[in-house]
């Protein structure tokens, strides 16, 4: 069974971030948006154990994963204790990234999209990308959510994945540049060598040119936020494809660098960015008790496996500008998701494997 959605408010394009949900949505403590980072822990960094400042920072929350209570309500606030009880196999958690160019900008988009879903029945975690230009709902689906609200954007992922949304935490990507220059930097791994000659200028509104090189490079926020924005690049990397799989880097790296030596024995350090991220205004429909839950599992990430993937030219198509107002989108192949939902199921499938593309049996990073 699922839980069920407040509902929300149908709102224009111009309503401002504070106006949408006052007062209905909670504002995450340190160790809620710790989950954000929990989760995509799970997903590409296993943590070394045996280190105090690691356990100072990950002690348990929840003792006992399956069975705890609350001494207020008596009730099992487990997110997973249902799944084992239902036909529901996971728990899905929709990431939400807002690129916007200014905190002042209130038209903004959900340019980022994906879809975290964790099924502890087959100890998979699966990371579901959404391109923004998909056509969903007489739309683009990056303005479904400030035009139409939560349930809308829900009831859309779950056509797509077949996998309905439990929640959603919301976020802005500009503050996770202030937040990787106050962790030192990350360490990524570019893929290709490409330049840019296309990159928006935030200030005047024109362009510059921007370059990678296939390596490792330790990154600035600003370095980053370029990375994982550029759109135009040649060598292969001038697509929102590309700009989707670098975004994963991007994260995988900074959960990296927290977990670094160097920033895990600076706990204040961590608590104080992830407050300053908090107070920008990151939003969630997700329970204190569920964020608590989520990060005492990151502890149990090894014995998870874990798979990547997106809605990409496999599934969908770019039809002609003049069936959408000369707007360029992209539609699903056949007027269905099927052979994606199929897809999405697959990765779920029970095998012998013990890791995963993203872990490697030494337990390192790839």
């Amino acid at each position: 069974m699922t839980e069920s959605v407040e509902s929300t408010p149908t709102f224009t394009i111009s309503e401002p971030l504070n106006k949408q949900y006052p007062q209905k949505r909670k504002r995450l403590t340190f160790l809620a948006i710790l989950v954000v980072v929990g989760v995509l822990s799970m997903a590409g960094v296993t943590i070394i154990t045996g280190n105090n400042a690691y356990e100072q920072l990950n002690r348990p929350l929840i003792k006992t994963l399956l069975t705890k209570e609350t001494s207020q309500s008596g009730k099992n606030l487990n997110p997973f204790a249902s799944l084992m009880k239902t036909e529901k196999k996971s728990l899905n958690i929709a990431l939400l990234g807002i690129d916007r160019r200014s905190k002042a900008e209130s038209a903004y988009r959900t340019d980022t999209m994906v879809l975290v879903s964790i099924n502890p029945k087959v100890n998979k975690v699966v990371l579901i990308s959404i391109p923004r230009d998909l056509w969903v709902q007489g739309g683009r689906i990056n303005a479904l959510y400030i035009q139409r609200g939560w349930e809308s954007l829900q009831k859309a992922l779950e056509e797509i994945t077949s996998l309905k949304p439990d929640h959603y935490i919301l976020t802005d990507f500009q503050d996770f540049k202030w937040l990787i220059d106050n962790l030192g930097g990350v360490e990524v791994d570019v893929e290709k060598t490409f330049t840019d000659t296309q990159y928006p200028v935030d200030a005047t509104k024109g362009y510059q040119t921007v370059s990678f090189t296939k390596g490792s490079e330790l990154m600035s926020g600003d370095r980053a936020l370029i990375y994982s924005r550029s759109r135009k690049g040649n060598n292969g990397e001038g697509s929102d494809w590309m700009r989707m799989k670098r975004q994963h880097l991007i994260l995988k790296a900074t959960v990296k660098s927290v977990f670094s030596p160097r920033n895990l024995f600076n706990i204040d350090n961590i608590k104080e960015s992830f407050t300053t991220i908090i107070n920008h205004g990151v939003e969630t429909n997700m329970d204190l008790d569920v964020a608590y839950y989520l990060w005492d599992l990151v502890k149990d990430n090894q014995k998870y496996t874990y798979n990547s993937t997106y809605l990409d030219g496999n599934y969908v198509f770019n039809p002609p500008m003049s069936d959408y107002g000369g707007a360029w989108v992209l539609a699903p192949i056949n007027n269905s998701y099927s052979n994606f939902r199929e897809h999405v199921k697959s990765l779920f499938e029970e095998t012998k494997e013990t890791t995963s593309s993203i872990i490697t049996q030494d337990n390192t990073l790839q």
